[in-house]
Protein backbone atom coordinates (compact mmCIF):
# COMPACT_ATOMS: atom_id res chain seq x y z
CA UNK A 1 0.00 0.00 0.00
CA UNK A 2 2.77 2.76 0.93
CA UNK A 3 5.67 2.20 -0.74
CA UNK A 4 7.66 5.24 0.69
CA UNK A 5 7.26 5.90 4.37
CA UNK A 6 8.78 8.96 5.82
CA UNK A 7 9.52 9.09 9.84
CA UNK A 8 10.80 12.48 10.71
CA UNK A 9 12.04 12.77 14.25
CA UNK A 10 13.64 15.75 16.46
CA UNK A 11 15.44 14.21 19.83
CA UNK A 12 13.69 16.23 22.66
CA UNK A 13 12.21 12.31 23.41
CA UNK A 14 13.54 9.67 21.18
CA UNK A 15 11.40 7.07 21.75
CA UNK A 16 11.04 4.23 18.47
CA UNK A 17 7.75 4.20 18.24
CA UNK A 18 6.74 5.97 15.09
CA UNK A 19 9.60 3.86 13.73
CA UNK A 20 7.90 0.64 15.12
CA UNK A 21 4.51 1.94 13.71
CA UNK A 22 5.81 2.68 10.30
CA UNK A 23 7.54 -0.56 10.37
CA UNK A 24 4.60 -2.32 10.43
CA UNK A 25 2.80 -0.91 7.93
CA UNK A 26 5.52 -1.33 5.55
CA UNK A 27 5.40 -5.40 6.53
CA UNK A 28 8.00 -7.57 4.99
CA UNK A 29 7.82 -6.82 1.45
CA UNK A 30 10.98 -5.79 0.55
CA UNK A 31 10.68 -3.09 -2.09
CA UNK A 32 8.61 -0.69 0.94
CA UNK A 33 11.51 1.56 2.14
CA UNK A 34 11.25 3.59 5.14
CA UNK A 35 13.19 6.96 5.55
CA UNK A 36 14.52 8.20 8.77
CA UNK A 37 14.65 11.89 8.77
CA UNK A 38 16.40 14.38 11.25
CA UNK A 39 16.18 18.20 10.48
CA UNK A 40 18.94 20.61 11.88
CA UNK A 41 17.55 23.69 12.40
CA UNK A 42 19.16 26.32 11.55
CA UNK A 43 16.94 29.15 12.37
CA UNK A 44 18.63 29.42 15.92
CA UNK A 45 22.10 31.26 15.46
CA UNK A 46 24.74 28.66 17.21
CA UNK A 47 25.71 30.57 21.25
CA UNK A 48 29.39 29.66 20.60
CA UNK A 49 29.81 31.48 17.01
CA UNK A 50 29.37 34.93 19.37
CA UNK A 51 32.46 33.95 21.08
CA UNK A 52 34.37 33.10 18.14
CA UNK A 53 34.62 29.41 19.56
CA UNK A 54 33.41 27.34 17.05
CA UNK A 55 32.71 28.43 13.01
CA UNK A 56 29.46 27.80 11.74
CA UNK A 57 30.38 25.39 9.45
CA UNK A 58 32.23 23.23 11.70
CA UNK A 59 28.68 23.91 14.24
CA UNK A 60 26.56 22.75 11.98
CA UNK A 61 29.11 19.53 10.58
CA UNK A 62 29.28 18.74 14.23
CA UNK A 63 24.81 19.02 14.77
CA UNK A 64 24.52 16.74 11.31
CA UNK A 65 26.90 14.33 12.84
CA UNK A 66 25.40 14.00 16.02
CA UNK A 67 22.00 13.55 14.35
CA UNK A 68 22.73 10.80 12.07
CA UNK A 69 24.78 8.83 15.16
CA UNK A 70 21.50 9.41 17.06
CA UNK A 71 19.16 7.82 14.27
CA UNK A 72 21.59 4.97 12.97
CA UNK A 73 20.79 4.21 17.17
CA UNK A 74 17.25 4.41 16.69
CA UNK A 75 17.63 2.23 13.63
CA UNK A 76 19.71 -0.78 15.34
CA UNK A 77 17.15 -0.34 18.53
CA UNK A 78 14.48 -1.00 16.20
CA UNK A 79 16.49 -3.80 14.60
CA UNK A 80 15.34 -2.22 11.17
CA UNK A 81 18.75 -2.77 9.33
CA UNK A 82 18.26 -2.23 5.87
CA UNK A 83 14.99 -1.43 5.39
CA UNK A 84 15.43 1.64 6.98
CA UNK A 85 17.34 4.61 5.39
CA UNK A 86 18.84 7.43 7.95
CA UNK A 87 19.19 11.00 6.29
CA UNK A 88 19.92 14.30 7.72
CA UNK A 89 18.77 17.77 6.19
CA UNK A 90 19.34 20.95 7.22
CA UNK A 91 16.87 23.66 7.58
CA UNK A 92 13.17 24.53 9.17
CA UNK A 93 11.41 21.45 10.63
CA UNK A 94 8.13 21.70 9.24
CA UNK A 95 9.47 23.02 5.45
CA UNK A 96 12.24 20.96 5.29
CA UNK A 97 9.90 17.71 6.36
CA UNK A 98 7.32 19.06 3.76
CA UNK A 99 10.06 19.44 1.26
CA UNK A 100 11.77 16.16 1.85
CA UNK A 101 8.54 14.00 1.44
CA UNK A 102 7.32 16.35 -1.84
CA UNK A 103 11.11 15.98 -3.52
CA UNK A 104 10.97 12.22 -2.33
CA UNK A 105 7.61 11.21 -3.58
CA UNK A 106 6.65 10.01 0.01
CA UNK A 107 3.59 7.82 0.35
CA UNK A 108 3.10 8.55 3.81
CA UNK A 109 4.25 10.63 6.69
CA UNK A 110 4.62 8.72 10.43
CA UNK A 111 5.45 11.45 12.85
CA UNK A 112 4.88 11.64 16.70
CA UNK A 113 3.17 14.51 18.54
CA UNK A 114 4.30 15.96 22.27
CA UNK A 115 0.60 16.34 22.92
CA UNK A 116 0.90 20.00 23.95
CA UNK A 117 -1.71 22.00 24.68
CA UNK A 118 -2.42 25.54 25.66
CA UNK A 119 0.42 28.52 25.95
CA UNK A 120 2.99 26.18 25.29
CA UNK A 121 1.48 25.16 21.76
CA UNK A 122 0.57 28.39 21.38
CA UNK A 123 4.30 30.27 21.80
CA UNK A 124 5.81 26.98 20.36
CA UNK A 125 3.63 25.55 17.70
CA UNK A 126 3.55 22.25 16.79
CA UNK A 127 5.75 20.97 13.77
CA UNK A 128 3.14 18.18 13.17
CA UNK A 129 0.46 20.39 13.08
CA UNK A 130 2.23 22.64 10.55
CA UNK A 131 3.15 19.45 8.52
CA UNK A 132 -0.35 18.20 8.31
CA UNK A 133 -1.68 21.65 6.82
CA UNK A 134 1.27 21.81 4.00
CA UNK A 135 2.16 18.28 2.81
CA UNK A 136 0.16 16.78 0.20
CA UNK A 137 0.38 13.10 1.16
CA UNK A 138 -1.27 11.51 4.12
CA UNK A 139 0.20 12.10 7.94
CA UNK A 140 -0.34 9.12 10.65
CA UNK A 141 0.20 10.91 13.61
CA UNK A 142 1.61 8.93 17.06
CA UNK A 143 1.53 9.57 20.36
CA UNK A 144 5.25 9.42 21.87
CA UNK A 145 4.20 7.54 24.71
CA UNK A 146 1.09 4.41 24.88
CA UNK A 147 -1.54 6.47 27.03
CA UNK A 148 -0.77 3.61 29.75
CA UNK A 149 3.01 5.10 29.87
CA UNK A 150 3.67 8.90 30.71
CA UNK A 151 7.03 10.12 30.25
CA UNK A 152 9.52 10.69 33.32
CA UNK A 153 7.07 8.39 35.31
CA UNK A 154 4.49 11.07 35.75
CA UNK A 155 1.03 9.42 35.65
CA UNK A 156 -0.83 10.13 32.03
CA UNK A 157 -2.69 13.15 31.48
CA UNK A 158 -6.61 12.81 31.79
Amino acid sequence: MFARILVPVDFTDVTPRPLRVALELAGVAPERLITLLAVVDDSFPNPDIMSFQLPWADYHRHLRDEARCRLEGLRAETGAGERVEVCVVRGHPARAIVAFAEEERCDLIVMATHGTRGFQHALLGSVTDKVIRQVRCPVLVVRLHEPHEAPNGAPPRR
